[in-house]
């Protein structure tokens, strides 16, 4: 692997290998292109297309690797795996557990995400009296939080 790519990949692989050598198992060059590569996605990622983007440059890379890499890393908790209802499998790198909100737009076209934390104060009032109404009404003291809104981006909306 050259040393550009080494470089990219860094901050992702830090805890994967960490977490690779725990299971005694070896870091692999997979592991880390597939790591790699959602760690520089810009929004959820399919097995498929994991693949096709390491594919171009590591042509000996099989998707049943990317599919058992994938596995392993949702195990980890490196990555999270979600189904948006359209029968394939999505990904994306974990969010850093010490956030305490974590709030984002997500294109159901192409999948982008926007991730955002600029709020008014009418958002932070009304997050938070939600927050307070549902850790009364289940007893449950909550920590943080995570929304997520759907719809088309900008650059889908366009191309309609």
């Amino acid at each position: 692997m050259d040393e550009n790519c080494n470089r990219r990949l860094i901050p992702c692989c830090m805890n994967l290998e960490g977490g690779i050598r725990n299971r005694g198992l070896r870091m692999t060059i997979p592991r880390q292109l597939v790591a790699g590569v959602l760690d520089t996605a810009d929004g959820y990622l399919s097995a498929d297309e994991i693949y096709t983007r390491i594919r171009e440059d590591y042509p000996g890379i099989g998707l049943a690797t990317v599919y058992r890499t994938l596995v392993l890393l949702d195990e980890m908790g490196i990555v999270n795996r979600y189904n948006f209802g359209d029968g394939c499998a999505r990904f994306i790198i974990a969010e850093e557990q010490t956030s305490e909100h974590s709030h984002q737009l997500v294109c159901e076209k192409c999948f982008k995400v926007v991730k955002y934390s600029d709020f008014v104060k009418d958002e932070l009032d009304l997050f938070r009296r939600v927050e307070s109404v549902l850790s009364e009404k289940h007893g449950f003291e909550i920590n943080r939080h995570i929304v997520q809104f759907y719809g088309i981006c900008p650059d889908c909306k366009e191309e309609k």
